[in-house]
């Protein structure tokens, strides 16, 4: 029986490239500028290099010079979104968005450059998993975050990530929205040979 999206993105701890990015600079840059425009800029830039050094479909980015999205109960801060990402099926090659609120959502302060660089990758993540590993949903799995770490020591800004974590339970991310119909479903612009060939060795071959 195929493994379920769960399993498979636990069990993929790190991100395999075609090339290697050459993105350190251009993260750094980002710890270095809390402009919206200025991130978004930059954070489009590594998002293409990483894009094209793992042969996946170009990724959008959108910082929004706006407060995070949040909720309050009795005056007090529930739940906050640093960003999303986006993913629309339905389009060849797949589209990719994502957005990140550049204050924070109480004290409406600029967020943190470590902070919005490992939201950046973080969000990252969730494309590779839709658009390289073909996962159909990107939970948060202790395989998840272990991919977020492995890409930002990859790109020389380990110090970004948080400790090792994982969701408690296999809940869809809350930062993820699929585009299209309600079903989330696999489809579009099939992964490069590279990545499939991983994929079959890591899970083997699906039966029919």
């Amino acid at each position: 029986m195929p493994r379920s999206a769960y399993e498979r993105s636990k069990g993929v701890e790190s991100v395999t490239w075609r090339e290697f990015p050459l993105g350190k600079g251009i993260a750094l840059s980002i710890l270095d500028d809390s402009t919206a425009a200025g991130r978004q800029l930059k954070g489009q830039r590594l998002l293409d290099v990483l894009d094209e050094a793992a042969g996946l479909p170009l990724c959008k980015l959108t910082v929004a010079d706006r407060p995070q999205r949040h909720r309050t109960r009795a005056g007090k801060l529930e739940l906050k979104t640093y960003g999303y990402y986006r993913i629309a099926w339905e389009s060849t090659p797949q589209r990719g968005t994502i957005r990140i609120y550049n204050l924070t959502a109480i004290r409406q302060q600029v967020l943190a450059p470590k902070v919005f660089l490992e939201t950046l990758l973080h969000e990252w993540v969730h494309h590779y998993d839709f658009t390289g590993l073909q996962l159909d949903r990107s939970p948060h799995t202790s395989g998840f975050f272990a991919r977020i770490r492995d890409l930002a020591e990859t790109l020389g800004v380990g110090f970004v990530t948080p400790p090792k974590r994982e969701a408690p339970s296999a809940a869809p991310a809350e930062d993820v929205v699929v585009a299209g119909s309600d079903r989330l479903q696999p489809g579009g612009k099939p992964p490069p040979q590279w990545i499939r060939d991983q994929v079959l060795a890591l899970f083997g071959r699906p039966r029919t």
